[in-house]
């Protein structure tokens, strides 16, 4: 089923950091779309919840080198 999620995304120093985990993202199983504002920090999720969860999008922004919060 259909999912969208949001996160928050406080540590991104320039926009192309948020096309780096624009990028992660995007290469997650199940994730359909994504959306990374840079200005706002805001991460919009798209994804299939049969095959990719939060915790998985959480970890892909860590891996990056960023902090992932609720938003």
């Amino acid at each position: 089923m259909s999912e969208t999620t949001q996160l928050r995304v406080m540590d991104f120093d320039c926009p192309s950091c948020a096309s780096t985990v624009e990028r992660a993202l995007g290469n997650v199983e199940g994730v359909d779309d994504v959306e990374v504002h840079y200005s706002t920090g805001r991460v919009e999720i798209d994804y299939d919840d049969a095959v990719a969860d939060v915790a998985t999008f959480e970890q892909t922004i860590e891996n990056q080198g960023y902090t992932p919060q609720p938003a």
